[in-house]
């Protein structure tokens, strides 16, 4: 079968599978398939294996192809921590032989069985299948995930399980519960979680932003994911949201599950301002109390991902394969080289910073091969070259002259926070340049050396970014240098971005404009530069307040640097750097 039909029956006996499975898990269940096809049907396309004896399911395998149909996985690899076959054990076998027997009869010539349980039958037939089955099987450690077992944890006298760091605990409790208790919320409803789901996915938004990462939350299909995903289990009070809260104030929240005596610890966020308090640590802890505490609950799994913190918890793990199957012995043995090189290399962090960043490197080249041609892209190749030996860059300086075009005032001027970022990023999450950007101006915001703006839309859309710091000391790229300021109340823009989208419109304009009036307003004197070779950045500031005023220029000769320019009135805005001097992006 091709999709995942909506048959109360079928939903019946596939649960009662999910439900007499040796380990039972939510992410084996009817709802949890019909989430993701109906969220990721654009890029998954189902393949439904079902045994039956008679009238009655004995067997399924919930697989997906790729738009080629060459390639097959689990339906649920990308959104399950764990995955596999359902059936009996003394149905096993014969309906994995008899799968991956249609599979290559299909001419599928690669299957990923990503996180597959160790102790699964599954696990023992696909490695006694290998070559048999007209596939080379590879199976590889792909996570240890570790988990709570509620029984085997030491307990104080009045049956509270002992926790790691407890003093620790306590102090950090007692200072986010300042005005009011710390406590735990738990929404279970549809309707609940329906009110709350937004809330959490800006916070997982924002906080990956925080550890460079983009959230998968920031994908349209991963918010719908997860929405339909409530909205299904929910129906059988499966689902459970919880937060971590004093008063109204919010600290933490767990995205996570109760299915068969298990607590779900699936995805966890928590709020960056508090991160002192360590909010992520402390909301798993009161997990752990409560469901101590509650008979029906016997194992809290930590899910995938080797974070130090649930070590400090966990009293046992269990190990997730990553297993692939080929039909081409040079595929198979290229899959095997690669898994024991990369082995090699993390062992040395340096060596495998290294080899990221040549494959970043190679990424990016062949991204500008393919959007720019092989004849743009040896021309900049030629270019970068030549300027390791020679190089000339003139940069032009504009200072607000206070009066700028009218402006319409459908656009607003924000100043940017991770939650402006957060929503930046789902907005933009196709744009790969503009996500970089975001990932610089978290790091930014973090370290609040410069203020941040964002021109928004009335429906709130991102449609501009730029910076302010002060003028004296600003290290210019371009240059290579820090520049001197023309005079002590000078206020640098810097770093303007329009995302792909919203390029053409004059967003730039009108954003810096609007920065450098709130500039004046607070007395000071708004500054802005821009290479001579930006004939984009310089036309937009001919339709703003900014009237050009000196230049500077930056002389490169045989690894010797120089910078000269004119002189700004009466203050000298010369220096000079040698060879190896800072080379750090501003």
């Amino acid at each position: 079968m091709k999709e995942i039909p909506e048959d109360a029956d079928l939903r019946r006996q596939w649960n009662a599978l999910a439900l007499n499975a040796q380990q039972p898990q939510v992410f084996l269940t009817y709802e949890w398939a019909l989430a993701a096809y109906r969220s990721y049907q654009a890029t998954l396309k189902p393949l439904l294996f079902l045994g039956y004896e008679g009238n009655d399911l004995c067997a399924l395998a919930a697989l997906a192809t790729d738009p080629s149909g060459k390639r097959t996985s689990f339906l649920c690899a990308t959104t399950g921590d764990y995955c596999d076959f359902l059936s009996a054990p003394e149905h096993r076998e014969e309906f994995v032989v008899g799968v991956l027997a249609e599979l290559r009869r299909q001419n599928v010539g690669e299957m990923v069985f990503a996180n597959l349980p160790a102790d699964s039958g599954t696990a023992k037939v696909l490695r006694n299948l290998s070559g048999a089955s007209g596939y080379r099987i590879f199976a590889r450690t792909g996570y240890v995930c570790a988990q709570v077992s509620l029984s085997a944890l030491e307990r104080r006298g009045d049956a509270k399980p002992v926790l790691p760091r407890k003093k620790m605990l306590r102090r950090f409790l007692n200072a986010m519960g300042r005005e009011a208790p710390v406590r735990l919320d738990h929404a279970r409803s549809w309707d609940a979680i329906q009110e709350t789901l937004p809330e959490f996915v800006q916070a997982h938004v924002a906080r990956f932003l925080v550890t460079g990462r983009i959230s998968n939350a920031a994908r349209p299909e991963r918010r719908e994911f997860l929405a339909e995903l409530a909205r299904l289990l929910s129906e059988s009070d499966w689902v459970v949201l919880t937060r971590m809260m004093s008063g109204t104030k919010v600290f933490a929240w767990n995205y996570g599950f109760q299915f068969q005596g298990t607590w779900f610890w699936y995805q966890p966020t928590f709020v960056n301002d508090l991160e002192k308090y360590s909010p992520g640590f402390c909301l798993l802890a009161k997990l752990i109390e409560e469901a101590a505490d509650d008979p029906t609950v016997k194992t809290l799994d930590l899910g995938l991902g080797a974070e130090e913190y649930k070590d400090r918890f966990a009293n046992q793990t269990r190990e997730i394969l990553y297993v692939t199957a080929h039909a081409s012995a040079a595929r198979h043995y290229r899959e095997i080289f690669r898994y024991h090189a990369a082995e090699i290399l993390r062992v040395s962090p340096p060596m495998e910073a290294a080899a990221r960043g040549l494959r970043q490197g190679w990424r990016r080249l062949r991204n500008r091969w393919a959007m720019s041609g092989a004849t743009t892209t040896f021309a900049w190749l030629a270019r970068r070259a030549r300027e390791l030996f020679w190089l000339e860059c003139e940069v032009f300086f504009y200072e607000w002259c206070g009066t700028a075009p009218s402006r319409s005032s459908a656009q607003t001027l924000l100043q940017l926070d991770l939650s402006v970022l957060a929503d930046a990023t789902s907005q933009h999450i196709d744009d790969d340049a503009t996500l970089g950007y975001l990932l610089r101006a978290a790091t930014r915001i973090q370290e609040g050396q410069a203020e941040g703006f964002a021109l928004v839309d009335a429906d709130g859309k991102v449609l501009h970014f730029a910076w302010a710091t002060t003028f004296e000391g600003f290290f210019l790229s371009e240059l290579q240098a820090k520049v001197q300021s023309p005079s002590p109340d000078s206020v640098m823009l810097f770093d303007c971005w329009t995302p792909a989208a919203a390029v053409g419109h004059g967003y730039y304009a009108q954003t810096v404009d609007l920065i450098a009036e709130q500039v004046q307003e607070k007395g000071g004197r708004p500054w802005i530069f821009s290479a001579a070779g930006n004939a984009a950045s310089i036309r937009g500031l001919g339709k703003t307040g900014f009237q050009r005023r000196y230049s500077l220029i930056r002389r490169r000769l045989l690894g010797w640097d120089r910078v000269t320019g004119e002189t700004p009135k009466s203050e000298s805005a010369r220096s000079e750097i040698a060879p190896g001097a800072e080379n750090s992006a501003a």
